[in-house]
């Protein structure tokens, strides 16, 4: 980590563009967000284009903005969101979910520094930062022809690749112990169950685990009991091994938690990510 962030200092006061590779929940958007903040482009805005989630149809039309009349339900003029930026920072999340279309479209505005807004004439600087991420292999990306390669070199000026959790294990006490507070503390023994956990889900999970285990729970010190993890690890490990499908999965770990609780349902129910009436009906479907 300490060689990410002095990378990352290193670019601070460049217009280069940066590319942040990492699995998900390793802390990508932090990371952008954090060289924007460091930054001379700190009192501009910082604007977030998720690629994963617009839609084809509408991507050029948020992405550069439209005209009143342009289209049906173009009632006024929209200002996209490369507009909106300014002279700060655009950061376009899991840009290899793009589609190869879509690629094309932005690679023409990054790499001519200009675009237009739909229906419209006048030709618009692009003055922001351009930052970029993914969660994904990059290089297959380019092979199988996922990933434009003139759109991978405008983008990937400079490369800052963040580690997942699980290599860099040290750092997870700190983490948790941030996530928890002051005012309580994990036992020893709970810290080295945290410590040699996987973490699959990277930083995100951590944090997830550590606020179950903030409301399962009680005094100021969390020990092992209060951590969601050996049940769910124990079940997953049955569950290949016996075939289970995944509703028997589901009921087991369902009956975990309520055991856990001892039998709260709303507090398993946010333990759960799921609402109470939800896990009321889960409860009658499987007979619990």
């Amino acid at each position: 980590m300490q060689e990410v962030l002095q990378t990352a200092g290193k670019v601070l006061d460049r217009d280069a563009s940066v590319l942040i590779l990492g699995e998900s929940g390793t802390g990508k958007d932090y990371l952008a967000q954090a060289i924007h903040a460091c930054g001379p482009r700190r009192d501009e805005p910082f604007v977030v284009i998720e690629c994963a989630s617009i839609p084809s149809e509408l991507f050029e039309s948020e992405l550069y903005g439209h005209e009143r009349g342009t289209f049906t339900d173009a009632h006024t003029r929209k200002i996209g969101k490369l507009e909106m930026a300014r002279r700060g920072t655009v950061y376009f999340d899991e840009v290899a979910a793009l589609a190869p279309n879509l690629q094309a479209k932005l690679l023409r505005a990054i790499q001519e520094r200009r675009y237009t807004r739909l229906g419209g004439t006048q030709s618009i600087e692009l003055e922001a930062r351009v930052i970029s991420s993914s969660n994904r292999d990059l290089d297959e990306l380019l092979a199988a022809g996922g990933l434009r390669r003139d759109l991978f070199y405008r983008i990937n000026v400079v490369t800052i690749a963040l580690p997942p959790l699980r290599a860099r294990r040290e750092d997870i006490p700190a983490l948790a112990k941030n996530f928890l507070g002051r005012k309580r503390r994990f036992t020893d023994d709970a810290l080295k169950m945290l410590t040699s956990h996987a973490w699959p889900g990277n930083i995100r999970e951590l944090r997830n685990v550590v606020e179950r285990a903030a409301l399962l729970g009680e005094g100021n010190e969390i020990g092992p009991d209060a951590l969601p993890l050996t049940p769910p690890d124990a079940l997953v490990e049955s569950a290949t091994r016996d075939h289970w499908t995944l509703d028997e999965l589901e009921s087991q770990y369902i009956r975990s938690i309520l055991r856990i609780t001892k039998s709260n349902y709303s507090k398993a129910a946010e333990i759960l990510g799921i609402n109470r009436k939800t896990l009321l009906e889960k409860r009658r479907k499987y007979g619990i």
